[in-house]
């Protein structure tokens, strides 16, 4: 190769620091087109999908609800997420009953699947359109579902009944529907609702009737529990706060076996006693708690000695007995105490001016005469003077003001123990 010596070349690089390439804005507003056209094809294909998943579905469940016709999906998108949405996709094909699946099971947690499907269809294809010409809302039907089946939502509407009719008695403790036309009647002669559902579902309240189906009490702490045959408390309970009575204000027996009460009714009682002291009368605790094994003593000893009618009314069963419960109190007085050291055996309480202080003053403290001699009928236990229960001031004020008993207040006030059947 020959290069001309003479001759000088200069050579010039094609980039220069001063020049930028030219930015194709065309193209790019062209390639987010086309990616916003994608990225909206491919939501647009799973919007639904995005949808479930937002309500918390899996991806499975997303898919098996995606494998609906479109308008069950919308349907299924309209209701908050279905927590079994599986069992009725597997169970049922009438989707617009599937939030009512998931309510009523909800209410009913001891139903199967099987059965929640089978109750709900029979109650809404065949008797909700009824209960709407009655003019239940959804918000009265669902209140009414609380409790009812099929046969309870039919029987509303053979009998016509209105939500009117029934609301006020399913506001007592203790309604069921079996029983409502019982209520009726029975509201019909004393027009008290909570009487009319309590004396038809426990008419053993009342202990001139039979106990058919006796119930263990779940709430033995409550004050205003009612103890009685029928209403039995667990044989291994005892209060938690059971406490001997201020000494230095109470006194007790000599031959007592166990005076502590619960601290609210051994407290009453020192205010009790301190103001039948203060008024020149002497009160004296000749019995107060007792556990049930030692329940079951007195009892048994009780039907040893007599026929099983008189033992019956002297002595409550185990688990009858208001003394196991801490709120129960036998009372005396130094008077008899004093009678019987003079030789006096026949001397009680019920004949002392001290009980007839208790009888005019003990609701100030919160106590009732529990068992009085005209009302053996009504409390299932024959006259006993000396005991006391402690129910608390208000209810004690008004069972005093009314003359009722124990059974006759929770029977007009609507108090009845939480209970679970058997014993």
């Amino acid at each position: 190769m020959r290069f001309n010596r003479g001759k000088r070349y200069t050579y010039y690089s094609s980039y220069s620091p001063s020049r930028h390439p030219r930015i194709r804005w065309d193209r790019i507003a062209i390639i987010g087109i086309v990616v916003a056209i994608v990225i909206g094809v491919i939501v647009w294909f799973n919007f639904s999908r995005i949808q479930l998943a937002f309500k918390g579905y899996s991806f499975s469940q997303q898919s098996e609800i995606l494998a609906l016709e479109n308008n069950e999906v919308d349907e299924i998108l309209s209701y908050d997420k279905l927590e079994h949405i599986s069992q009725w996709l597997s169970q049922s094909q009438k989707v617009q009953y599937y939030d009512e699946y998931e309510k009523y099971l909800s209410l009913h947690k001891d139903m199967q699947v099987k059965e929640v499907i089978s109750t709900v269809d029979n109650i809404f294809d065949n008797y909700v359109p009824k209960l709407t010409t009655l003019n239940y809302s959804n918000d009265q039907i669902w209140e009414v579902l609380k409790t009812a089946g099929v046969n309870e939502v039919k029987h509303l509407v053979d009998k016509q009944y209105t939500y009117a009719q029934i609301e006020p008695f399913m506001q007592v403790k203790g309604f069921v529907f079996e029983d409502i036309d019982q209520y009726m009647e029975s509201y019909e002669e004393n027009k008290n609702y909570n009487y009319a559902v309590l004396i038809t579902t426990y008419p053993f309240i009342i202990s001139e009737n039979e106990v058919d189906q006796p119930y263990t009490i779940q709430n033995p702490d409550d004050v205003l529990t009612l103890v009685k045959k029928g209403f039995y408390l667990p044989a291994n309970y005892e209060p938690s706060d059971l406490v001997n009575p201020d000494p230095d204000k109470v006194k007790v027996a000599s031959d007592c076996d166990d005076p502590r009460l619960r601290k609210e009714a051994a407290n009453a009682l020192v205010e009790m006693f301190d103001a039948a002291k203060k008024e020149g009368y002497d009160l004296v605790v000749n019995s107060a708690y007792r556990s049930y094994t030692d329940q079951k003593a007195t009892y048994d000893d009780y039907f040893n000695k007599y026929d099983p009618v008189t033992a019956a009314s002297l002595v409550a069963e185990p688990g009858g007995s208001e003394h196991q419960t801490g709120l129960g109190v036998d009372l005396t007085c130094q008077a008899v105490i004093d009678d019987k050291l003079n030789g006096i055996e026949n001397s009680r309480f019920g004949y002392k001016p001290d009980y007839k202080w208790c009888v005019a003053n003990s609701y100030k403290y919160g106590f009732i005469l529990r068992y009085e001699e005209d009302k053996a009928g009504i409390t299932g236990i024959a006259n006993e003077p000396w005991h006391f229960r402690y129910v608390g001031k208000e209810a004690a004020k008004e069972i005093f003001n009314n003359g009722w008993t124990l059974e006759e207040y929770c029977l007009n006030k609507g108090v009845i123990p939480d209970i679970k059947k058997g014993q």
